[in-house]
């Protein structure tokens, strides 16, 4: 592991995004988190953007500085705090067939996500300024 990166390792939040499938479509794979086992399967990178917005929320890490908007309406409710359950180590351990990408969210500021990844094969890591900005980066490892 790069030194650099390991400061990431020990974040809550750290999350394996492996990337099984690509086509002109999107990505197809699965995340992995500290807060659960099993990888959360993903069709496209919206859905794991959706994913990788709900690990934040459930262990509230990074805290988001903003409440989004949305066409729903609110429902009030108390949140559980997720608790961690799996190493840091389990999670850099999952691979995926095409790519795989270690990913440390440091701060949602701006309703957008600030943060490092990490590609696992080539053992490049590149910051991000955005949720987008991190998607490009996804694609851009091929």
């Amino acid at each position: 592991m790069d030194g650099y990166f390991r400061r990431g390792m020990a974040a809550p939040d750290l999350m394996s995004i492996c990337i099984d499938q690509r086509s002109e479509n999107g990505s197809t794979g699965r995340l992995y988190c500290r807060c659960g086992r099993t990888g959360k399967i993903f069709k496209n990178e919206y859905q794991l953007l959706k994913l990788m917005e709900k690990v934040m929320d459930e262990i509230d890490y990074p805290q988001s500085s903003v409440e989004m908007r949305s066409y729903q309406k609110k429902i009030e409710s108390v949140r559980k705090r997720a608790a961690l359950s799996v190493s840091s180590e389990e999670v850099a351990a999952q691979k995926g067939r095409c790519a795989t990408f270690l990913v440390h969210v440091q701060y949602r500021q701006n309703a957008t996500w600030q943060g490092e990844i990490m590609w696992m094969e080539k053992k490049k890591i590149q910051t991000f300024r955005s949720a987008l900005e991190l998607l490009k980066l996804l694609d851009s490892a091929r």
